[in-house]
């Protein structure tokens, strides 16, 4: 159960990247493709890989209309989930996939107790379930309603779905489980436009990744206030993989040599809607030691994402979080994004990097030393902000 709740974290965490209101310069496109790599090695010792293509634009991932009527309906939603990860509750097999419908705990329980909420998480999901089954041409039968508290803080939680403290229930619909190259053929025809079919970008990285044994599919919609978010993700753990983290090579898990961007962005100046994701989890205080490409150290002017470069959201000795933003570039090669390393003397520090040198290999020795900025991480209500004039098609 445990491994399947920390697959489920990883499956479910948004890659959304914090961006900054710049004005007229900065333009907007609809889509979000994000790469997030996860060395886990304080816990799982595991590599998680994911790719995801997300937009609060039900035109470019294909929610019907009738479907979000009904979830908008239910304040107590907070998220439906497609998964053919297998155990996604417990009682579930690893032989079967999901679509789970998951509510706030307090909301959908009102006076009442566990039988309540059984009923009613199990009511509402028999209202939509249809509907699911049709967008995905799936057949899920009802299994379980599953309730779980909140409060886990361990790196494979990382999910803005998951407040610390609040709790949920799950109301869950299952089926054999299908294999993930056959989904992603399957659910890429039914909810993907064309248009994003064939702008290449992140969308072949995950056609890649979904042809990889073991790995893992997911459809999520997420509600808000204002509109919901999209999001259409393929996943897989690398097991044991995360024992040598002294030198970090994000792309190394996918077949390519270099990675570019979607061509949807090519006509708009869009530096933060593709971004490289890496979280590092060490098992012994660790630093980055050297990296290949620019730091980007504070995100203000739109001169801060014009060019290529990492930029540290964490650098904590327990925590390390980076994001490259690629700026105006195109394209990025796989060597450019690999980091180096190093163990982190704790005494007489504070959690956090303050003044810290990190080498970066390609540029002139006096530009080595990097003063690395802190801010709090990404939240759903960023990119919804970023987003914000992407509207429903009614």
């Amino acid at each position: 159960m445990l491994k399947s709740v920390f697959l489920l974290g990883i499956v479910l965490s948004l890659v959304v990247f914090t961006p900054i209101a710049f004005g007229q310069d900065l333009q907007k496109a609809a889509l979000l493709e994000n790469i997030t790599i996860i060395y886990d090695q304080s816990v799982s010792k595991s590599v998680f890989a994911s790719v995801t293509l997300e937009t609060v634009n039900n035109n470019a991932i294909l929610i019907p209309d009738t479907l979000l009527d009904k979830l908008s309906s239910h304040d107590d939603i907070r998220f439906v989930v497609f998964t053919n990860m297998g155990e996604c509750v417990m009682g579930v097999s690893s032989d079967e996939q999901c679509i789970m419908i998951k509510f706030n705990l307090e909301t959908i329980k009102g006076d009442g107790g566990i039988k309540t909420v059984q009923t009613n998480a199990k009511a509402v999901g028999d209202e939509l379930i249809s509907d699911l089954n049709n967008m995905l041409n799936l057949n899920a039968k009802f299994h379980s309603t599953w309730v779980e508290g909140g409060g886990s803080t361990d790196v494979a939680s990382m999910s803005e779905f998951n407040t610390v403290g609040s709790g949920t229930a799950s109301a869950t619909y299952t089926m054999p489980k299908q294999e993930t190259d056959i989904l992603f053929s399957n659910l890429t025809e039914l909810i993907l436009t064309q248009e994003i079919k064939n702008s290449g970008g992140f969308y072949e990285v995950a056609r890649q990744l979904a042809s990889q044994p073991g790995s893992t599919i997911s459809v999520i919609i997420t509600q808000d206030e204002e509109r919901p978010l999209f999001l259409f993700k393929v996943s897989n753990e690398y097991k044991d993989r995360a024992d040598n983290i002294s030198v970090i090579n994000p792309l190394g898990f996918f077949d390519i040599s270099e990675l570019e961007r979607s061509e949807l962005f090519e006509d708009y100046f869009v530096p933060l809607n593709s971004v490289v994701r890496v979280i590092i989890s060490p098992e012994n205080p660790t630093q980055v030691d050297t990296i290949k490409s620019n730091v980007i150290t504070k995100l203000t002017s739109v001169e801060d994402v014009s060019k290529a470069g990492w930029f540290f959201s964490s650098t904590s000795y327990d925590m390390i979080d980076a994001r490259f933003l690629f700026g105006e570039a195109t394209s990025v090669s796989t060597d450019k994004l690999v980091m180096e390393l190093g163990p982190r003397d704790t005494q007489n520090e504070n959690d956090f990097f303050s003044v810290q040198d990190i080498r970066v290999g390609d540029q002139n020795p006096n530009e080595q030393y990097i003063i690395l900025a802190v801010i709090v991480a990404a939240a759903i209500g960023a990119a919804l902000f970023y987003l914000k004039g992407y509207k429903r098609n009614h």
